[in-house]
């Protein structure tokens, strides 16, 4: 198993964990047309429409001890960590960001906005795509 590998087994044990702890005050969807379809529509617009499993995982007090935390939280929120652990599910990590440019794109995001995100990300030690989600996403998820 190769290193990028590992990461992301251990951040997706991770998530597995958290989510088994926590109990969202809301009905959460599971239904998986309506989870991704509400994942393409915050990815795109930013608009939240139902409640899904994956937002009881944010922690605002851990996010808030990022001095970049109103930009990583607003990634997260618009589901850019979700995408980029499923397009890299399945995949050795190239160590390259090529997918998180990819995903910072469909967000219709300016090139100057996502050369600004990828100077976060390599502060935050996020140099490649499953860097991102096991450095950075984990400083946003857990308790």
């Amino acid at each position: 198993m190769s290193l990028g590998n590992a990461k992301r087994t251990a951040n997706k044990e991770k998530r597995r964990e958290l989510r088994e702890q926590l109990s969202p005050d809301k009905e959460v969807s599971k239904d998986r047309k309506l989870v991704k379809e509400e994942v393409n529509r915050r990815l795109v617009s930013g608009l939240q429409t139902i409640s899904l499993e994956y937002d009881s995982l944010y922690n605002y007090e851990k996010a808030s001890l990022n001095k970049d935390c109103e930009l990583l939280s607003l990634l997260f929120h618009r589901m850019f960590f979700y995408r980029l652990n499923e397009k890299l599910s399945g995949l050795n990590c190239d160590h390259t960001l090529r997918l998180s440019k990819q995903i910072l794109t469909q967000m219709q995001l300016s090139r100057g906005k996502i050369n600004e995100i990828f100077e976060v990300f390599k502060k935050n030690d996020g140099n490649c795509d499953c860097e991102i989600l096991y450095n950075i996403e984990s400083q946003l998820i857990g308790k």
